[in-house]
């Protein structure tokens, strides 16, 4: 009776452990990319790097903020005092001089710069988190469409071998009845443990792709849920003026190279600014006491307001220096620009052709596919009136899971240039790619 009990409390330490270890499987494709999102350390990082421009401005923010000191000086002082015609007279004084101040910048340029500043870096970092989101988003998808080509090509190769053992088979049959050779027996043979091979690989490379895709995911991805996404044919027809404007407007890597741009705008003024003078607000309060043995309870109360003014006259000729720099970045900025916008528009291009051939490919396959189904039922029919074999059958569905794989293959491309497309119109996210792929029951 102990012994069961205690077999009971270990399966279900067991099954407890496995389920910790192993976490359920993901049921939609949003809840999979989200998790990869945000197991990301890529996308991590640009969120840290967003986190602290976010604090970077309110730093920069903080110079325009009042600056408020408050200064207490309490204290016992001996003083001596001696001359030729006097006697030495030691005092003992106690001393308090207390201050409260305020100041308010009215007029600091370099400070006003630099709060720009902050704001391009701010708007720099979001714009790096949502590229490494979508790099993230890129990859992952890229990795399930190596998973569904994986799955096919198994399926391919487990039908191959089931023509090639059924070939097998035939050739022994014959062989028993003096039909066959022992030479075609073992070239037979030799084909079947090919095609077995080429099963194992196959399988293997499966499992490789599935095991990527669940460690880009965050948590385990079964072939089963695997087996029940199929991706969309995605639009072919692009506008090319709306693309171009939609790339120029709203590409993440050209938005950062204009921030660069800005920036470099800024640091000239910024430079230039060295040379305004700062305007500044002071309010003080001080009360001052001191107590010695001939005077008793002096106090002095100060209250100021005034207007502080601080000039630069001359720092050297570094500030001109400084200036033709920035003017000089400015220029490299602006070239930088120009090169990774020539890039990004070629690569729009490259991308939208491969999605119109790729979608023209997909629509022919698709027609061969439906040809071959049609072959199919004859051969069905023929085997009924014994005018075909099973091995013409075996065939005729290898050669339909090989038409559809470079179906899929196509389709894959043709998805693959759309995301992209995605991509570099600044649009690729969660809601994009759950749209794109269907997803069969439970």
């Amino acid at each position: 009776m102990t012994v069961t009990s205690n077999n009971k409390k270990l399966a279900l330490l067991a099954c407890l452990w496995c389920a910790a270890a192993f976490p359920a499987h993901a049921q939609s494709i949003e809840q999979l990319l989200e998790q990869a999102i945000e197991s990301s350390g890529e996308v991590a990082k640009a969120r840290a790097g967003r986190n602290i421009a976010d604090a970077e401005l309110s730093i920069s923010e903080s110079a325009w903020l009042p600056q408020v000191n408050a200064r207490l000086y309490n204290g016992v002082a001996n003083t001596q005092q001696s001359n030729p015609l006097l006697n030495e007279n030691t005092t003992r004084d106690t001393i308090q001089n207390n201050s409260i101040s305020l100041q308010q910048s009215i007029y600091n340029r370099p400070a006003w710069l630099q709060i720009e500043q902050s704001r391009l870096a701010q708007s720099e970092a979001h714009s790096r988190e949502l590229e490494a989101t979508q790099n993230l988003i890129q990859k992952w998808v890229e990795k399930l469409m190596e998973c569904k080509q994986s799955e096919l090509v198994t399926t391919l190769a487990g039908q191959k071998l089931r023509s090639t053992a059924l070939l097998h088979e035939q050739t022994q049959y014959g062989m028993g009845r003096g039909e066959t050779s022992p030479l075609e027996l073992s070239a037979a043979f030799s084909e079947l443990e090919l095609r077995q091979a080429e099963l194992d690989e196959a399988q293997e490379t499966l499992e490789r792709h599935l095991w990527e895709l669940s460690q880009l995911s965050g948590q385990p991805v079964s072939s089963l849920w695997l087996k029940k996404l199929e991706f969309k044919a995605p639009e072919s027809t692009v506008v090319q003026n709306e693309l171009e404007q939609a790339i120029l407007s709203n590409n993440l890597n050209l938005k950062i190279q204009n921030t660069y741009i800005q920036n470099a705008e800024l640091n000239i003024e910024k430079t230039q600014g060295e040379h305004h003078p700062t305007v500044m607000l002071v309010a003080q309060n001080t009360q001052s006491k001191s107590e010695t043995v001939s005077t008793l309870g002096n106090q002095v109360k100060q209250n100021v307001l005034a207007i502080q003014v601080d000039i630069p006259l001359f720092s050297g000729f570094g500030t001109q220096a400084q200036v033709e720099k920035a003017a000089a970045a400015l220029t490299q900025q602006r070239a930088e620009l120009d090169s990774v916008q020539t890039d990004v528009l070629k690569e729009a291009f490259a991308a939208q052709k491969q999605l119109m051939i790729s979608s023209n490919f997909a629509r022919a396959y698709a027609k061969a596919i439906s040809a071959a189904e049609q072959q199919e039922k004859a051969i069905e029919t023929g085997i009924g009136h014994q005018l075909n074999s099973i091995i013409d059958l075996a065939n005729i569905q290898a050669k339909q899971t090989e038409l559809k794989l470079k179906k899929l293959e196509r389709e894959l491309k043709a998805n693959q240039a759309y995301f992209s497309l995605l991509e570099l119109t600044g649009e690729l996210g969660v809601e994009r790619v759950v749209d794109q792929i269907t997803q069969g029951p439970n």
